[in-house]
């Protein structure tokens, strides 16, 4: 909380601040613009942008075109990693654990595929054991929460090992890609996360609506049979709308 002796921009963040959390300025909702918050406040033009850009930095709010500034969305969805391939929730539920996830929340789930065939870069090379330039085929997933693009999902597995294959389809397995690879021997026993953060390019922000300042959160999962990996998938998914869920402890495997 702001005192009279801190700066003046800090003061007026704290009183913004205060009008955001009491909602008076719900999520989605405009902010006055400078010059109107210049007036309220008796404030000059830049202890206004200090103070905005203060909550920019909290993640309370984001510039939007026209140099006016809106409240970061509050609707978050969870996207449970331990079950996101679990077979038996898929055929429980007849769709896959993401979708069933995001009916659970309440709210409608929608997704894009679309496959190529391209040469694999050094990381996705290194995670299976391939050399470089090995050709790789990706099923690529834009998803859709009530229409709004939401978060991606690419899929890398050896093109020798799916070729002709519906794996090679732009479309959905009913049984999961993990279960039609094992019905054909590659039967994935473990896997293992990588997650981290980054900034989205422009491509990724336009793709997923990201707003200026939000970062991405990216789990790079590698799935193994006995004797290899064989497939990488990398989701990502902009950190205002979503929780990446754990569950440890059950001494089962999801995969």
């Amino acid at each position: 909380m702001a005192t009279r002796s801190d700066p003046l921009y800090m003061q007026l963040a704290a009183s913004l601040r205060a009008k955001i959390e009491g909602g008076e300025y719900p999520p989605g909702s405009r902010l006055p613009s400078e010059r109107k918050l210049m007036e309220l406040y008796d404030a000059s033009r830049n202890t206004v942008r200090l103070g905005l850009q203060r909550l920019v930095a909290e993640g309370l709010v984001f510039p939007s075109q026209g140099r006016a500034y809106m409240v970061h969305r509050q609707d978050v969805l969870v996207y449970n990693s331990s079950r996101s391939e679990d077979h038996e929730r898929r055929l429980s539920a007849g769709v896959d654990a993401w979708v069933q996830d995001i009916r659970e929340q309440g709210r409608m789930p929608s997704q894009r595929i679309s496959v190529s065939i391209e040469s694999a870069t050094a990381d996705i090379a290194q995670r299976l054991d391939m050399q470089p330039e090995e050709l790789v085929l990706v099923r690529r997933r834009l998803r859709f929460v009530d229409e709004q693009p939401w978060s991606t999902e690419d899929s890398y597995y050896p093109h020798e090992l799916v070729k002709n294959t519906p794996v090679a389809e732009p479309a959905d397995i009913p049984e999961g890609v993990i279960a039609y690879l094992s019905s054909l021997g590659h039967k994935q026993t473990r896997y293992v996360d990588d997650v981290t953060a980054l900034m989205p390019n422009p491509q990724q922000a336009n793709e997923l609506a990201v707003e200026a300042g939000v970062p991405l959160l990216v789990r790079t999962r590698v799935g193994y049979t006995e004797e290899r990996p064989v497939r990488v998938t990398v989701t990502t998914m902009p950190t205002d709308r979503n929780v990446l869920r754990y569950e440890l402890g059950t001494g089962e495997s999801n995969v």
